[in-house]
């Protein structure tokens, strides 16, 4: 998943102004997220993942399944155009990589980068999307929310401008996430078919066949 789910920019996160304007969130503005957030335990959806550079004549596109449950459970799971899955929940994160036909634990180190990740989505999962002190945030509403989050320091420079993060106001889960890295490359995932609040069997965390 590391390799596929953006290998430079979302290992250091997972962002060049909007045209309409974006004004600083308040702090109730994610309060409300939060409250809205809290009513979600499971998310299940498949997402379309487009990598795009100026060097490539057209976006490397990538795609499979997301599970979530609360509070920081994930599976992420490739089928296209290779299969890998990264489970991470409880502090610890495991990726497994298609070898000879079957699932194998990946011990390459990329997990670890991947915790880093994930442990970001969850806290987006859970609407905590202001919690990131390498971030500030800034909020606009519309038909869905946007939420736009911004390197606070130097040390994403050259890897990350900005990160945007579109929230259905239905029901308060990620519609889509944009990474921007520079003006020529950035990496957009979008999320379909999203089921809320569906029994997800625990098995889906931990086991990969």
């Amino acid at each position: 998943m590391i390799r596929h789910f953006c290998a430079k920019p979302i290992c250091l996160v997972l962002f060049v102004l909007l045209v309409l304007p974006v004004w600083s969130a308040r702090a109730d503005d994610f309060a409300r997220l939060r409250k809205d957030s809290a009513r979600i335990s499971t998310i299940t959806a498949d997402f379309v993942q487009k990598k795009s550079m100026k060097i490539l004549s057209k976006p490397l596109v990538s795609e499979g399944k997301f599970y979530y449950a609360a509070p920081d459970s994930i599976r992420w799971e490739y089928s296209k155009p290779l299969k890998s899955v990264v489970l991470s929940g409880k502090g610890g994160t495991k990726r497994y990589v298609s070898s000879g036909g079957k699932m194998v634990e990946d011990k390459t180190g990329g997990a670890k980068a991947m915790q880093i990740v994930l442990g970001d989505v969850a806290g987006w999962m859970n609407g905590r999307f202001d919690s990131n002190p390498g971030f500030t945030a800034a909020l606009r509403e519309g038909t869905d929310t946007l939420i736009t989050m911004t390197p606070t320091g130097k040390s994403m420079a050259g890897m990350i401008e900005k990160i945007e993060i579109t929230i259905f106001r239905k029901d308060a889960s990620v519609k889509s996430v944009r990474i921007v890295e520079s003006a020529t490359a950035e990496t957009r995932i979008d999320f379909l078919n999203v089921v809320v609040n569906k029994n997800i069997d625990p098995s889906v965390f931990q086991v990969v066949q």
